[in-house]
């Protein structure tokens, strides 16, 4: 229990250090995101799900979009899932308007645990469609967890690169994100996310602070 407290205590310092960092931040924007997350699983390989979630942009001052996804996934093997989704995000563009874009994905995470330690790698090729427009991206994302076996509190620290595949220029990252974060079991079906992300681009950078709650059956 002591070493899950320290975690514990370690990554909240994380947190709340990148929440305060935004405070003085000149040229970044301080974002919230907030998801409400339900999955069900159907059998030992097979599961869907769905979110609803809300981002807030421009020091929390103005909406930024909401979203809504559906997907299932596909376990073949203990360390290998396979996942595919459709995202629709109504996203405001100020003065009361607003658009409608649509994106799918398709995943693949191998994952294995090593004692307390836990490493899981997704790739995920997304394409987005906006008024006739469309991005194509392969997102690469490498976690590490404090997953005891034991206990409700599990700390991670993730880091994703966004690549354009639009261009010649394949190992072109538009972004790339940073995120510790705190997961713990609240009951036998829903769980609590706590977040901060950096998120790193040439236009702007943003400090999120995040929370996503789950249910599961």
């Amino acid at each position: 229990m002591s070493r899950i407290m320290l975690h514990t205590k370690i990554w909240l310092f994380v947190l709340l250090f990148g929440m305060s960092f935004s405070a003085w931040a000149q040229s970044d924007d301080f974002n919230t995101w907030t998801k409400f997350k339900v999955n069900h699983k159907i059998d030992s390989r097979f599961s869907v799900s769905g979110d609803l979630e809300l981002r807030m942009k421009d020091d929390v001052s103005r909406l930024d979009r909401w979203g809504l996804t559906a997907g299932g996934s596909y376990r073949p093997y203990s360390f290998l899932n396979f996942g595919v989704g459709y995202e629709a995000h109504l996203l405001s563009l100020g003065d009361s308007d607003w658009k409608l874009r649509h994106r799918y994905h398709i995943s693949a995470t191998v994952s294995f645990r090593y004692q307390w330690l836990k490493v899981s790698l997704r790739e995920r090729f997304q394409q987005t469609f906006d008024r006739g427009d469309f991005g194509t991206h392969l997102r690469s994302r490498l976690k590490l967890s404090y997953a005891p076996t034991k206990g409700i509190v599990s700390t991670y620290f993730s880091v994703e690169i966004y690549q354009s595949l639009d261009d010649t220029s394949f190992w072109r990252a538009d972004r790339m994100r940073y995120r510790p974060g705190v997961e713990i079991a609240l009951a036998k079906c829903w769980s609590l996310d706590a977040f901060y992300c950096y998120q790193y681009a040439s236009s702007q950078g943003r400090h999120i602070a995040g929370i996503e709650v789950g249910y599961s059956f």
